[in-house]
């Protein structure tokens, strides 16, 4: 039941997002595309600014405003008789998340990386009455982290009432359908509005796999024998990840939660820029970028400079703000300042540790590179090629020597600097901004624009990092990761046109389409196979837990909001602070090391004194001395789980049940112990 629940919630979320996006002149297909995605923000907003100043009554608010715009949805959608023109749309989004289903089913457990904590925010947004959420692992303080991401899938959880070890595996699967099906949407877009060359994006954006996987292939591993793992990972001290990995991976974590609301923008400001410019679209071009911001900071540069694009050249003209192009600049300004005030409950709360940007002291090498994004980068270089050929104007002689000259020129600056990587991006990019900036009306240049700042993202680590916590060998880390991801995702909603203009004749193209095709497909089909061959089947998330685990976990969930607690500390990416991620009520601590990130060194004293109390309760053995202890940390209860039973000794956790007031029993060997000052209902003993 609350499966289906959750479902009709999210279908009626496409409603009000469809006839959002139509009551601003899109036609009923690219509307259907983007209106799931846009739904789920536009019903979401206005309960989230509710519960950001009136605690308690966000949920009532956003459940109106689904019923509400899932109703003007269907009566739209009645009048305009447009059954048959989202039929299409709806099977490329049914397609893609069922697709993204079969490979999560073979491994479904939210466990390991940082599937835990993803899970606990979303858990905690099921639970909060206000926002920010309460941070789940540092009890008594706010999250501070950027949630926005989550909470557009955290309504209908709650509302529905469905399990979030269920809904975890659900959400992977419908971010999955989400991004390709707006992929499809804006390729087909920028492709001229051939719907056909939007499945070339979808599938590019969020199915291919890296040239990597070729080369296991090619090495002679069996589809099951390819290793994901390593393919993630091919820039030395670096991650790489890549759309279809993330998904396979089931990490909901910003990178990924974002993508559909980066796409559902520049979607919006495309539309809004090809044609006479209209102050709506532009609004919610705006309301998206904001949103997409506040659910992942590094994507705010990438996402606000796409839009701006669209809206200055979504029509095949570049103008500049001095030669009358200025409403059209105007409009870009305005979405990047709307953007920040609509989402400002967000801005003014969110307070980061600072970053410093700092330049580089290593490179990648090229084939590395190709290793990574070839399937991508080989098509934008392609495309490069014929660009750089129409400064020939018909001479070939002249053709010639510009390609030539060019490749040679590039080739000895690489070697000569000791940068060929940073050399070939910086000409590649050259070539698609003077082909952008060219003067006349070209069909092609709102795709060139996107293509020069997905070919720009990748050319960023060349040059300078955001400096992080991971120390100097790990410098680039993160830069990597967060640029190629977005900058996969751009060229990827550009394929379709690069192929078209890169493969010169119809042959030529069809040609350069299989090759790059071919070269993406051995990763999809080795998650595939491995997943039809897994030994477990399902979708709970948590079935690695051990039964006392799980029982703790259902009395928690019970609990009234504000209800704190104490778990047993351990190292990130681990299986501690299961129990406060798996339920949502906080708990004194849980990974320090994701507090010390999020909030910076400031908190390691704070960190290292509860972790101090945690181990002093489950080991000093003293009743009054574990009572003192549990109220001046004003925590509500103590469990004693299985890493409880495993890293204590079994006379101190019972000299913690002797100290509570209340016992309630857990599994065979599991205990949840209540204190008195404790608002913690249920069955007690």
């Amino acid at each position: 039941m609350g499966m289906a629940l959750f479902f009709a919630l999210v279908t009626s979320a496409a409603l009000a997002g469809y006839a959002v996006l139509v009551g601003v002149g899109m036609d009923d297909r690219e509307a259907w595309a983007l209106g799931r995605i846009v739904g789920l923000a536009v019903v979401v907003f206005p309960a989230w600014w509710v519960g950001s100043f009136m605690p308690g009554m966000w949920p009532w608010v956003g459940a109106t405003c689904l019923l509400g715009g899932g109703l003007w949805g269907v009566i739209t959608l009645w009048r305009r008789h447009a059954l048959n023109a989202i039929t299409r749309p709806e099977m490329v989004f049914w397609g893609a998340a069922l697709a993204v289903l079969l490979i999560r089913l073979g491994r479904p457990a939210i466990v390991e990386t940082e599937k835990l904590m993803d899970l606990g925010i979303l858990t905690m947004l099921g639970r909060a009455s206000g926002f920010p959420p309460p941070d789940m692992w540092l009890a008594g303080t706010s999250l501070p982290y950027y949630y926005w991401g989550s909470l557009v899938w955290a309504l209908p959880l709650r509302l529905s009432g469905m399990d979030p070890a269920i809904g975890y595996n659900l959400v992977v699967a419908l971010v999955a359908g989400a991004t390709a099906v707006g992929l499809w949407a804006l390729g087909a877009r920028l492709a001229g509005g051939r719907w056909a060359s939007g499945a070339v994006a979808a599938f590019f954006g969020v199915f291919a796999g890296t040239a990597d996987g070729l080369r296991q292939v090619l090495a002679g591993f069996g589809p099951s024998q390819i290793d994901l793992w390593q393919s993630s990972r091919q820039v030395k001290d670096a991650i790489t990840e890549f759309p279809l990995f993330s998904f396979w991976l089931g990490d909901l974590h910003p990178h990924l939660l974002s993508l559909p609301l980066a796409v559902a923008a520049i979607g919006v400001a495309a539309y809004a820029g090809s044609k006479h410019l209209s102050w709506r679209p532009v609004v919610i071009a705006a309301g998206l970028f904001g949103m997409t911001w506040a659910a992942n900071p590094w994507a705010m540069p990438p996402t606000l400079v796409a839009v701006a694009l669209m809206l200055i050249c979504g029509d095949g003209i570049w103008r500049w703000p001095w030669r009358g192009g200025w409403p059209r600049w105007a409009a870009a300004g305005a979405t990047g300042i709307g953007g920040w005030l609509v989402m400002a409950p967000f801005q003014l709360t969110f307070d980061p540790p600072p970053h410093a940007v700092k330049p580089v002291f290593a490179w990648t090498e090229p084939l590395e590179l190709l290793g990574y994004a070839g399937v991508l980068l080989v098509p934008v270089f392609f495309a490069v090629v014929r660009v750089a050929r129409g400064w020939g104007r018909g001479d070939s002689f002249r053709t010639t020597v510009i390609l030539v000259g060019g490749a040679a020129l590039t080739l000895l600056v690489g070697v000569a600097t000791g940068r060929p990587t940073t050399v070939v991006l910086s000409v590649g990019l050259s070539v698609l901004v003077a082909g952008v900036l060219e003067p006349g009306s070209d069909g092609n240049r709102p795709a060139l624009a996107l293509a020069a700042l997905g070919l720009f993202l990748f050319l960023v680590p060349e040059l300078v990092y955001l400096e992080d916590g991971y120390g100097d060998r790990l410098h680039r880390m993160n830069t990597i990761f967060k640029a190629y991801f977005q900058g996969w995702m751009l060229i990827a909603a550009t394929l379709p046109v690069l192929v078209r203009l890169g493969g010169g004749s119809d042959r030529g193209r069809r040609l350069l389409l299989a090759a790059v095709t071919i070269a993406a497909l051995p990763h999809l089909i080795g998650v595939t196979v491995s997943s039809l061959r897994a030994e477990g089947y399902g979708l709970d998330g948590l079935s690695w837990m051990a039964p006392e685990d799980r029982a703790i976990v259902e009395v928690l969930r019970r609990q009234a909001p504000g209800t704190t607690m104490v778990e047993a500390v351990g190292g990130a990416y681990s299986e501690y602070a299961r129990l406060s991620s798996v339920s949502g009520v906080p708990t004194l601590l849980g990974w320090p090391n994701h507090e010390m990130v999020w909030r910076g060194p400031d908190i390691l004293p704070e960190s290292r004194r509860r972790q101090e109390i945690v181990r002093s309760i489950y080991t000093v053995k003293d009743r009054e001395t574990i009572r003192r202890l549990v109220e001046e940390a004003e925590v509500d209860c103590v469990a004693i789980g299985m890493i409880e039973n495993r890293d204590f000794e079994a006379d101190a956790l019972e000299s913690v049940r002797s100290a509570g007031d209340v016992v309630i029993p857990c599994g065979e060997s599991g205990s949840l112990v209540l204190f008195q000052h404790s608002e913690v209902l249920g069955d007690r003993r």
